[in-house]
């Protein structure tokens, strides 16, 4: 009787990890496939200019890159960096994730505000007002003396 109960209890054990593992892998990997196709987006959007008010690799704003970037995982997220600001879950800089929007007070514009992706290892790509995507540290001086908050949305792949 007390074999069986050992043999079950090591059974259990080793399920459970296996499903944590599973699970932990899960996410790494969806994490993993939204970074790149992120990338990839970037790479896409990397000669476009930055248009105030414009919405397409010929001519685009910083908030009109994020809308585009959320709807290819078919989110849908309003068009203004203020908008933009107000929706989704507010998170922490410690929370970031792949896919998180991240907002700065940059003091240019009609608002103040620039708006970016977080991509991993505290990089985010946005459209520069100097043209085309790029992707830049959290830590650069610049960026981390203006971050103002981060939102997330749910992403679908």
């Amino acid at each position: 009787m007390m074999k069986i109960f050992l043999l079950s209890t090591i059974v259990l054990f080793f399920s459970a990890c296996a499903l944590y593992q599973n699970t932990s892998y899960n996410i790494s990997l969806k994490s993993l496939e939204v970074e790149e196709k992120l990338k990839k987006m970037a790479k896409e959007w990397s000669k476009t200019p930055y248009v105030l008010g414009g919405m397409t690799k010929k001519g685009a704003d910083c908030s009109a890159f994020t809308q585009n970037a959320l709807y290819s995982f078919k989110i849908s997220i309003p068009r203004t960096t203020v908008a933009q600001l107000h929706s989704g879950l507010k998170i922490s800089k410690s929370q970031l994730q792949s896919g998180d929007l991240v907002f700065f007070k940059t003091g240019r514009g009609p608002n103040g505000l620039h708006v970016g992706i977080y991509t991993s290892e505290n990089k985010f790509i946005h459209l520069s007002v100097k043209g085309g995507v790029r992707e830049v540290s959290l830590e650069n001086s610049y960026w981390k003396t203006r971050y103002l908050g981060a939102r997330r949305f749910v992403l679908k792949n």
